[in-house]
Order: C-alpha cells, then sequence, then structure tokens
C-alpha cells in the first residue's frame, strides 16, 4: 500500500492485497441501502438534461448475495459468521441481507488493516445501522478495554418545513465509533469547542476545585467542552458554498476535521474505503495526516484530483496509466472502461445507463451555440474491442435521431480505414465562433496518452456549467 494516494475500484480487492495493522482511523460512508440511485445531474436548456451515476444504493437478492451468505455460513471462523447466520435468520433473505454481507466483507478488512490504537467511524442513517452495529459488535467482539463499541455520534442538520409529511423529519446520520484495543488514540484537547460568551460566564466552580481538579483540568475546561452527541454545530455541505462540489452525499470538511484530529496524530495514516468527493482525503491531507482513498467510480477519482485536490501529480492506482493497462480495463471490465473513456473527453460525462443506453455513451454541452446548428448537444460512443464501420454507422444515425452538434467516437486503437474516414467527412462539420469542427470524429484512446485531445469547440465543465479549459485535461 502506497500512502498520498488514489485507489480505484472495488475497496474490497485493494483492501484484500494489504498487510496488516497499517492503517490508524478508518473513515467509512459506504451506501446506506437507502433504496435511491445517487447522480450527478448535468442539464441544459437547449440540451435537456443528462445524468452520471455517481453510485448505485438499492439491493437485491441476487446470485452474489447468495454466493456471500454461503461463504459466511461456511466459515464459521470468519469474525462476521455469526452476525450474518443471525441476521439471515431474522431477515430472510432479502435486499438488506444483501447489503449486509456486502458490507461484512469490507468491514472485516478495515477491522484487520486497523492497528491496536485504530479506530473505525462508520457513517450511516437510520436505514440499517442498527443492523451494522450488531454487524460491527461482531467483527471487533469484546476488544477495545471490554467495549469496542466507543459511541453512536448523531450528526443532525436542519429539516425543510415539507421534509415529511405522514412522518417526523428524518434529519440526522449516525457515526458509529469502534475501536480496535484499549489503546485507541483520542485527543481531546484537539477537538474542544469553545462555550458561548454567556455559558463562560456562569461557569461556577466548588469552593474546592483546587483539591478535585488540578490547575490544568479547569484551564482545559475554560478553554471549551469535547463536542457532546448529537452533533448540532456542523451544517450539511451545500450551506457551505466554498466547498460544494455538487457530488451526492458529500461531507463537510468540519466533519472530518473533528474525526481526524480526535482520532489520529500527525503523519497517522487515513483510510476512507469510500471516498466519494474525497473529503476525507483534503482533510487528512490539510492536517498533516497521510491519506488513503478508494472509489470504485473513475468520475470521482478524476473529481479528486482536478476538482478537489488540484493535484495532478497525486499517484492513482488502478486507473489505466498507459495504452496495455487501458486495453485490460476494455478486456475485464468494459462498463468501467467506457466511463473512464468517456470523462478523457474535456466537458463529457459517462451516461447513466450502461445498457440499453439508445447508443449514447456520453453527453455534454458546448460552451457556446453554433452559428449553424440549433443545439449545442454533444454525444460520444465508446468502443473497447475491434472497430466496425457498421457501430460508427449506426453512431451516426444517433448524431442525427438526436440532433446533436458533434459526436465523438471513442476507440481504443487509431483507426485509418478509407471508409471510416469517408463515414465521419460525411457528416461535415459546425462552425462555433467562426471556427470549423468536425461533426463526427473518431478520436482513439491511444492519443489520450500522447496528450493528443480531439478537435473539440470549448466544451462547459459538467461540474459548474462553465466553460472550461480544454488544455487543462492534457497537460
Amino acid at each position: 500500500m502506497q500512502t498520498n494516494a488514489l485507489y480505484y475500484g472495488d475497496c474490497l480487492d485493494w483492501m484484500k492485497r494489504w498487510d496488516d495493522e497499517i492503517i490508524d482511523l478508518v473513515y467509512a460512508d459506504p451506501p446506506f441501502n437507502s433504496n435511491a440511485n445517487y447522480n450527478i445531474l448535468f442539464s441544459d436548456r437547449n440540451n435537456g438534461s443528462a445524468q452520471y451515476r455517481a453510485f448505485q444504493d438499492t439491493w437485491i437478492w441476487d446470485e452474489a448475495a447468495v454466493e456471500r451468505l454461503t461463504a459466511y455460513q461456511n466459515a464459521p471462523g470468519r469474525l462476521a459468521h455469526d452476525a450474518i447466520v443471525g441476521l439471515h435468520r431474522i431477515l430472510g433473505a432479502c435486499g438488506m441481507l444483501a447489503y449486509l454481507t456486502y458490507m461484512a466483507e469490507r468491514l472485516e478488512h478495515t477491522y484487520r488493516l486497523l492497528k491496536k490504537t485504530g479506530s473505525l467511524y462508520l457513517h450511516c442513517d437510520p436505514t440499517a445501522s442498527h443492523y451494522l452495529k450488531i454487524l460491527l459488535d461482531g467483527i471487533f467482539g469484546k476488544k477495545g478495554g471490554g467495549r469496542a463499541f466507543r459511541n453512536e455520534i448523531i450528526w443532525g442538520y436542519p429539516a425543510s418545513p415539507s421534509a415529511a409529511r405522514r412522518d417526523f423529519p428524518r434529519k440526522h446520520d449516525i457515526i458509529l465509533r469502534y475501536v480496535k484495543s484499549s489503546q485507541w488514540t483520542f485527543n481531546a484537547d484537539q477537538v474542544r469547542i469553545p462555550y458561548a460568551d454567556s455559558s463562560l460566564e456562569r461557569v461556577k466552580y466548588p469552593a474546592n476545585a483546587s483539591k478535585v481538579m488540578s490547575g490544568t483540568d479547569i484551564l482545559l475546561h475554560k478553554k471549551g467542552k469535547i463536542p457532546p452527541t448529537p452533533w448540532l454545530d456542523i451544517q450539511q455541505t451545500y450551506r457551505y458554498r466554498n466547498e460544494s462540489l455538487s457530488y451526492p452525499t458529500q461531507k463537510p470538511l468540519a466533519l472530518m476535521n473533528r474525526i481526524i484530529k480526535a482520532s489520529s496524530n500527525e503523519e497517522d495514516v487515513v483510510l476512507d474505503p469510500f471516498c466519494g468527493c474525497g473529503t476525507t482525503v483534503e482533510a487528512a491531507k490539510n492536517l498533516n495526516r497521510q491519506f488513503v482513498g478508494i472509489d470504485i467510480s473513475s468520475f470521482a477519482i478524476d473529481l479528486i484530483r482536478n476538482r478537489r485536490l488540484k493535484d495532478k501529480s497525486i499517484p492513482v492506482y488502478g486507473i489505466p496509466m498507459d495504452l496495455p493497462s487501458a486495453a485490460k480495463l476494455a478486456r475485464e471490465d468494459p462498463f468501467s472502461f467506457e466511463s473512464w473513456a468517456v470523462t478523457r473527453l474535456p466537458g463529457f460525462a459517462p451516461n447513466t445507463r450502461q445498457v440499453a443506453d439508445g447508443g449514447v455513451d456520453g453527453r455534454a454541452s458546448i460552451a457556446h451555440q453554433p452559428d449553424d446548428w440549433d443545439t449545442r448537444l454533444a454525444l460520444a460512443q465508446v468502443k473497447g474491442g475491434r472497430f466496425s464501420l457498421s457501430g460508427l454507422r449506426d453512431f451516426t444515425g444517433v448524431i442525427n435521431r438526436d440532433r446533436a452538434a458533434l459526436g465523438c467516437f471513442i476507440t481504443l486503437n487509431p483507426v485509418q480505414t478509407p471508409a471510416a474516414g469517408a463515414e465521419t467527412a460525411n457528416m461535415g462539420k459546425i462552425s462555433v465562433e467562426g471556427y470549423r469542427f468536425p461533426r463526427m470524429q473518431i478520436w482513439p484512446i491511444s492519443h489520450y496518452f500522447d496528450s493528443r485531445p480531439p478537435r473539440l469547440p470549448i466544451m462547459n465543465d459538467p461540474y459548474t456549467g462553465k466553460p472550461l479549459n480544454q488544455a487543462d485535461l492534457f497537460a
């Protein structure tokens, strides 16, 4: 494991490779089994809208879930064996158990990776927090000085008036805090919050304070208090406008700062196995901790490097860094290759649907209205296998069907056949601010590694809607 690095892929696959007891703090913000799909919406009044699915949080009892359950039933030595067997008896075969077996596999490895002084903070909501607590009790056992479970932190935030009509509004998350042994790290003085001025004035010490409290105790008491639960002093990210990346379930830096300061020291290693848009990574970096972030979305990894940290020197493992590794990804995981390849195009976001997608793998919006076309819509299609002329012709049909201003056909290797050249030439050109661009072009991924971008007009940044500096992506 390399620190100060990002890892693309399933966190289970990565964590399996790493040695025992190398992590000081794990913060995990996994899917909640909320029965929802979290999408990032990109809209344009001329194009309608397109979505990129950040992650899917809907769980069903399928073949993979059956395999996970069977593996636990047949392995009584696994940490989560008793918990999973018991939950199966209670819940039966259902989507919730599918989710819990998925989480059990990954939580077992976070426990193994933690040092003796380490802590786990598991961020969840009331949908499954009670079941996850059973899992963690089974995995962490009676360690941690006889009580591995330390806190159920309630993070509350304001509710809108229309948040619920037939129930009380549900406006809080739950963070379960567990420790690996009785030697856990906890820096109380790092997270004290000041009393309000009026509260300080009301502080009264007993006459025998000097006998029951040392001078240091009294001084610390005056400095502030350890945050009690619930935590009501930290707002949701959308209220911190300078932080928001428009990423679903993004958490505020203030929340991560508190957790990291409390349960780690400078130079410690902080792992976020579901790092999303990278709040944990940024907080750890700012607080002089070493970070390790894992996410199953190449979109999220790009977001962290390009927009969150603005540092392309951060090493990324698992994402193709040369043509052979891109070809390997195309063979082994075509859907992930499609998503990654689309985001190599400036301004393009992958399509939400990966099957029955209507021939569209990615969408973008041209920053300026073409002089001779009535939309700013741009479409992309990815072919990671062998090139076929019929596939290219099908995509030109999609471009005409959707009235797109331009299209980009992404291939693994260059295509130089006369027939392909004729097909793209027949689509003509469009004019944007007086410059002419091919309405259809074939762009091989090999050109990405050679820093040879496609010839496109200025595109809108899919995160902000503002014009994008295309050259930044090929620097």
